[in-house]
């Protein structure tokens, strides 16, 4: 195990208890949306928010954010105002926007090239997965309507097959569409139904997509290629990750950069205060690597890890939460890290002033939004 020094943590104007959504990297600034619906950039190496980098009231209950492919002063934000709206950092003005006559909130974003993707919370009996060309914002790409019948809680795009999206949702189902096809039964080429409600999916490699419940059970399934009439190969399942990691919450996985094979499992505990990055391998299958974890001690003391951002440049991790706070750190081989992480344990605790949940479930899982 290796274990992560805190280098800086942000200081910023957001009001108290406020709580940190996402983070993102954009034009060598740190992306933020939290609960008092701004969007603000910090500095990377100081977390000081830069000059006119605050963006107040983006939406009326701000769920996502999003950077924009080949557009690197751009961000994608939605809310549960039911829009989605494109900003132009260096005038902080909002340049497009996107939505239904449907009106429904909007609880997930990915952006693909000119595309862009959201899933809406369940409204009127419908939860949609909605597509744009951002070179057409005025005109509905596709309206996947009848695929869920529950909260679309995730949406991501395939790293290298632009025509194939992927959804999760609250009802327990990973879809896979083919968004080159209008109609809705065609379009959707793949349905694994995980067991239980969504909080995070996507694509670790070119074949294989992962499911992670909010009940914190992991799986990994196989991209079928469209026309494959082969038996489907079995999952990889994991269970709950919790006492398999040693941990109380997942925060999310973060997919392999460009060409790897190793992606990162974020796992936190706000009862022992650290957060653990670990390292999911693919060999001939999906396997953990725990004699790799990265620790960070301390983390975001009883609160939970909302958002993980490793920076691929010069290896900072990045992290944000409950506590309203970003902080940044950095790795070292052995030489008191040990030492750190008892000193850390040894502080005395602040009571808390709130739930370290928004529902206040045992596991101390927050709700989505």
């Amino acid at each position: 195990m290796r274990f992560a020094s805190l280098t800086t943590t942000s200081i910023s104007s957001l009001p108290a208890d406020s709580y940190i959504y996402k983070i993102v990297i954009v034009n060598g600034n740190l992306a933020a949306i939290s609960s008092d619906d701004s969007l603000r950039l910090l500095d990377l190496k100081t977390l000081r928010e830069i000059a006119g980098g605050v963006l107040n009231n983006v939406h009326d209950g701000v769920t996502c954010l999003q950077v924009v492919d080949h557009h690197p002063h751009s961000l994608l934000t939605a809310g549960r105002d039911a829009v989605v709206r494109r900003y132009d950092l260096r005038s902080g003005q909002k340049t497009m926007q996107f939505g239904s006559d449907k009106n429904a909130p909007y609880l997930s974003l990915a952006s693909h090239g000119t595309n862009i993707a959201a899933g809406t919370e369940l409204s009127n009996s419908q939860a949609a997965v909605l597509l744009w060309d951002m070179r057409s914002p005025n005109r509905l790409l596709q309206n996947y309507i009848e695929s869920h019948n529950d909260d679309v809680t995730e949406v991501q795009f395939h790293p290298t097959l632009p025509r194939c999206l992927l959804s999760g949702s609250t009802d327990g189902l990973v879809n896979i569409y083919d968004i080159s096809i209008s109609d809705e039964d065609d379009a959707l080429v793949q349905v694994q139904n995980h067991g239980s409600s969504i909080n995070h999916a996507g694509f670790l490699s070119n074949s294989d997509f992962f499911a992670l419940s909010h009940d914190e059970t992991f799986s990994m399934y196989h991209l079928n290629e469209q026309g494959d009439s082969t038996d489907e190969p079995s999952p990889t399942v994991f269970g709950d990750l919790r006492p398999k990691l040693d941990s109380e919450y997942v925060v999310d996985v973060i997919p392999p950069g460009s060409g790897g094979v190793e992606a990162i499992v974020g796992v936190g505990s706000h009862s022992k205060q650290h957060l653990d990055l670990i390292p999911l391998r693919l060999i001939d299958e999906w396997s953990f690597d725990a004699s790799q974890t990265i620790r960070l001690p301390g983390a975001h003391g009883e609160e939970i890890v909302r958002s993980i951002h490793v920076n691929n440049e010069d290896g900072t991790i990045f992290t944000a939460g409950e506590d309203g706070l970003v902080k940044a750190w950095r790795t070292s081989m052995g030489g008191g890290g040990e030492e750190q992480e008892q000193a850390e344990a040894e502080k005395p605790r602040k009571k808390k002033k709130k739930s370290v949940a928004d529902g206040g479930n045992e596991s101390g899982r927050f709700k989505p939004y």
